[in-house]
């Protein structure tokens, strides 16, 4: 194994990028600078600014939730309630007005990314965005069983390719940092290393915290 990728760490960054960007946060990635790029690149003439009088304007996009959507959605995490020890309480970082989240620990986002995101945006999203954003899903919640099969792992790396794919039809190019590249090898190194919670780092994270609390 030439590299051993955290997927804790990806997949953190990759929740909350996406997260980010579907209820245009101050951290997404779809700005005035994300709009002149594709002016520059020539692509999505729909999106590009429009100067009214002193003020810029960013057309609306199809994969931004309205204010309403937002709080169809965090009310369906608020009202989320997992076995014991499955989690933590996410509503406890969910407001519903005004729609907002936050204080979510790497945990919290794995928990989020595999099993609650598309549920909870299922109804919100077109058909093209919501189908992209479940295979993303999907691709990590089956990369992170306790017991895998090393030959489905090939299949599940072609089929992320074609999920990168999806999502470059539907979302803008600058969401698609290294951190979008990353989960292309972990198909591949769970291959050749086994599965991936030998080697995250949730214990060694716990580990450090526990011994700072002493």
């Amino acid at each position: 194994m030439r590299h051993n990728i955290d997927v804790m760490h990806v997949e953190k960054n990759v929740s909350d990028a996406l997260l980010s960007l579907l209820m245009h946060s101050v951290k997404s990635k779809d700005g005035l600078k994300a709009r002149k790029d594709l002016e520059d690149i020539g692509i999505r003439s729909n999106l590009h600014t429009e100067n009214r009088g002193k003020r810029t304007y960013l057309p609306p996009t199809a994969y931004w939730l309205s204010k309403e959507e937002k709080r169809k959605y965090y009310r369906r995490l608020a009202k989320f309630r997992g076995p014991d020890g499955y989690c933590a309480n996410i509503s406890n970082c969910v407001s519903v007005d005004p729609p907002n989240i936050g204080s979510m620990k790497s945990h919290d986002h794995h928990v989020l990314l595999q099993n609650l995101l598309h549920v909870a945006l299922r109804g919100l999203l077109p058909r093209g965005s919501q189908i992209a954003v479940n295979r993303i899903c999907n691709y990590f919640n089956r990369l992170c069983q306790r017991v895998i099969d090393p030959e489905q792992q090939v299949t599940l790396e072609s089929e992320f390719v074609e999920t990168m794919c999806q999502l470059e039809r539907y979302f803008p190019p600058s969401l698609f940092d290294i951190m979008f590249h990353l989960p292309i090898h972990l198909a591949r190194e769970a291959r050749l290393g086994g599965p991936i919670h030998f080697r995250w780092m949730y214990p060694f994270e716990r580990y450090a915290i526990s011994m700072m609390s002493l």
